[in-house]
């Protein structure tokens, strides 16, 4: 079809029917959720849907899981190249697929996609995708910590034909549960069928309304509309080139760090992300396919520049992402890669998104779009057995969705916002977890001073504490999935600092039971629970809940923007009085001093800012540039940020916080800066020092003057300086 066929229908015919497919997304989503029992699914929207064309291109995307929904035409793209001379590809028909290495980013994202003809004509593909809460494998949850290749992490369907000419094969339904610990399996399995069935008819319905001709151009139409979109915009922001460095902890096998290397380059209306650099693939199961790495990569763009654009294929055709076979973000067979999602894809994500929000930053137009990053990974806390209802199950919990928010240019990040590729992100309601499952929770609240410090501060994060509870025979196991215990992935923005990273402990030889048995008032925080506390590893293998023991978790909340000793002590004082932040960050981070009654003293806040900075400056070195570079070129005046001001006309980069003239535009800026090596915890608590290993350092660049920050970056020893070459057009 001419690319341009959906401009010779009427621009607001065009308007109705593009958005009508997006409301067909999100219906069937809506019928999905309906039809399933899932509590992965129905607490935290873990699914996605989707719209494609004959050739599988994405039309358009639901808003759930955005990361599932970028790989439905790879699973198209699979079942064609498999499935037509094979078992046929026919009217009614649905293929189902979990195979990373065929398109799915990992094992648990059980992926349906079917065609919808119109009479013999191939109108379209629609898909569902949705996590599901066993796999079989090694363990259950589909997390198989001490898998080695991807054979031990479950079943791994490549496209199979589960309904053929509207009927569900059984057989083929069977065989799949024949696999899996979880009843509620098969059900999602159904819901996703159901899915499709709603988007079928739907689609169909456009087609006898308006013709097929016309929906099918509309659907090209979008992706010719997207493309031009986010061209122009690309135009407008300036070229350059930015590096970002993100890590991966511990690989379920040993604590090996692994890093992923994003350099973007931004010329014309083209984005190139270049990951030359990345770790080679690990032996346990953090790794991603491609699958996820395009994944991560789409995500962060589509966030970060389409807010108003379409998302799908005219998204990709601006993109090119250049990256080598065996790195741990797009490995090699078998590599295992069942926490591909929540370790290698999420830090993928927050590399390039890093590297986006520095392109924003650049821009006087886009500037207040850049955002720090968010919660910077997720988690799989696990528990499993026999329900006090009496069937099996394996339990995800999902309280992490509630991850916090990136600060932007303008104001603190969203508190427990959410885990920034769900774009409608949920939490489970406590309640009903503990009526579905054997636990009782003791809490689950904010996490104080987890939101990383800045002008703006990030989002907080939470944490929570649980124990079995009414279990049959007292016996529950839990095992966790996690990445970003030893150092934070939040990265603040223009001198914002991180977010905290996550924690994971178990509390034995407790009180709990006598407690429970007195009617007693249970703690509430994890310094009242009275035992054996022992922090554990951040992948942890199954492991029995012993009666009485409380397993706990904290996750990841979003990174500051700007200097934290710009922040408004009045709305220090305000975070304070609510338990935001505590009285030491309020003092040794924010620069802000209180009477006895926790009233501001601003004279003393004034002393304590200026010592702090005298501090920096005192402290700073001059950083090693090897490798290194930070450099402006073209014409004008512009700002990076607050904390840069660039005139081409003079020649000069001055410090947005004093004024002082740092170096030409052309020169490499790092010479003229200092650099603060801290421990990560520099920036509060919960900054990886209960797993610190001395591998990693925050690097704060400041003004050698005024001593304002200027970046901060979390980084392994050895790491390279940062690289920014920005040209104003």
């Amino acid at each position: 079809m001419n690319d341009r066929n959906a401009f010779q229908v009427d621009p607001a015919k065009f308007e109705v029917l593009n958005h009508r497919l997006l409301s067909i997304t999100e219906e069937m989503g809506i019928q999905y959720m309906r039809c399933s029992g899932s509590n992965v699914l129905i607490t935290g929207n873990d699914a996605a849907t989707a719209i494609m064309n004959p050739d599988g291109a994405l039309v358009a995307v639901g808003p759930y899981i955005v990361t599932q929904g970028n790989v439905l035409p790879l699973i198209v793209d699979s079942t064609r190249r498999l499935c037509a001379d094979s078992v046929g590809i026919g009217d009614g028909d649905i293929f189902i697929c979990n195979d990373p290495y065929l398109g799915a980013i990992h094992h648990p994202d059980f992926a349906t996609v079917a065609p919808i003809y119109s009479g013999a004509e191939l109108v379209g593909w629609i898909g569902a995708s949705g996590h599901q809460l066993d796999t079989g494998g090694m363990d259950p949850g589909g997390f198989s910590i001490k898998a080695v290749d991807v054979h031990q992490e479950g079943l791994r369907m490549p496209p199979v034909k589960l309904v053929e000419a509207g009927r569900v094969r059984e057989d083929v339904l069977g065989w799949i549960m024949n696999q899996v610990r979880d009843p509620l399996v098969g059900l999602d399995v159904k819901g996703q069928i159901a899915a499709l069935n709603t988007g079928r008819l739907r689609i169909l319905e456009l087609v006898e309304h308006w013709g097929v001709e016309t929906v099918k151009a509309v659907m090209q139409g979008s992706i010719t509309y997207a493309r031009e979109k986010l061209q122009q915009r690309l135009r407008e922001l300036p070229d350059g080139t930015w590096r970002e460095i993100q890590y991966i902890d511990h690989d379920g096998h040993e604590s090996r760090i692994y890093q992923v290397v994003c350099t973007l380059r931004k010329t014309g209306d083209h984005l190139s992300f270049d990951f030359a650099g990345t770790s080679a693939n690990a032996r346990g199961l953090i790794n991603s396919t491609y699958s996820g790495l395009q994944a991560a990569v789409l995500s962060s763009v589509y966030i970060n520049l389409c807010w108003d654009i379409p998302w799908n294929r005219g998204v990709r055709d601006c993109i090119e992402i250049t990256t080598e076979a065996g790195t741990v973000n797009n490995c090699s067979y078998p590599a295992p890669c069942a926490m591909a999602t929540i370790s290698a894809v999420i830090v993928t994500i927050d590399a390039s998104w890093r590297c986006l929000s520095h392109l924003l930053l650049s821009s006087e137009k886009y500037r207040d779009q850049a955002m720090a990053v968010w919660s910077g990974t997720s988690m799989a806390p696990i528990f499993a057995g026999t329900s006090q209802h009496g069937f099996p199950f394996a339990a995800t919990e999902m309280s992490h969705f509630g991850g916090g928010g990136g600060a932007r240019t303008y104001g603190d990040g969203v508190d427990t916002a959410g885990i920034v590729f769900n774009t409608t992100p949920n939490m489970p309601n406590i309640e009903d977890q503990e009526a579905e499952y054997p636990v009782l929770y003791l809490f689950r609240r904010h996490l104080q001073d987890s939101g990383g410090p800045g002008r703006y501060r990030g989002g907080r994060s939470g944490e929570l504490a649980y124990t079995m509870y009414d279990a049959p025979g007292d016996f529950l196991e839990g095992l966790f999935a996690g990445t970003g215990a030893e150092m934070p992935n939040a990265i603040g923005l223009a001198g914002g600092m991180p977010g905290a990273a996550i924690r994971v402990a178990r509390v034995v030889n407790t009180d709990l039971q006598r407690r429970l048995s007195a009617g007693e008032r249970l703690p509430a925080a994890l310094d009242e629970i009275q035992g054996t506390r022992e922090i554990l590893c951040c992948k942890h293998v199954r492991t029995p809940m012993g009666l009485g023991d409380v397993w706990y978790h904290s996750w990841q909340a979003g990174g500051g923007y700007g200097d934290p000793l710009l922040r408004d002590p009045n709305t220090v004082a305000e975070d304070l009085a609510r338990g935001v932040v505590s009285v030491a960050v309020a003092r040794d981070i924010y620069g802000v001093s209180l009477d006895q009654g926790l009233r501001i003293d601003a004279a003393a806040t004034q002393a304590r800012r200026g010592e702090l900075r005298r501090e920096r400056r005192d402290r700073g070195t001059r950083p090693d540039v090897s490798g290194g570079e930070l450099s402006f070129s073209g014409h004008g005046r512009h700002r990076y940020g607050d904390v840069l001001m660039l005139d081409f006309d003079k020649d000069v980069v001055t410090c947005g916080h004093c004024g002082q003239v740092h170096c030409k535009p052309g020169d490499n800026l790092l010479d003229h800066l200092l650099e603060v090596e801290t421990p990560l915890w520099a920036a509060g608590p919960v900054r990886g020092e209960d797993y610190d290993l001395r591998r990693f350092k925050m690097r704060q660049l400041c003004c050698g003057k005024c001593g304002g920050l200027i970046d901060v970056r979390v980084a392994l020893e050895g790491t390279p300086p940062p690289v920014m070459r920005v040209a104003y057009g």
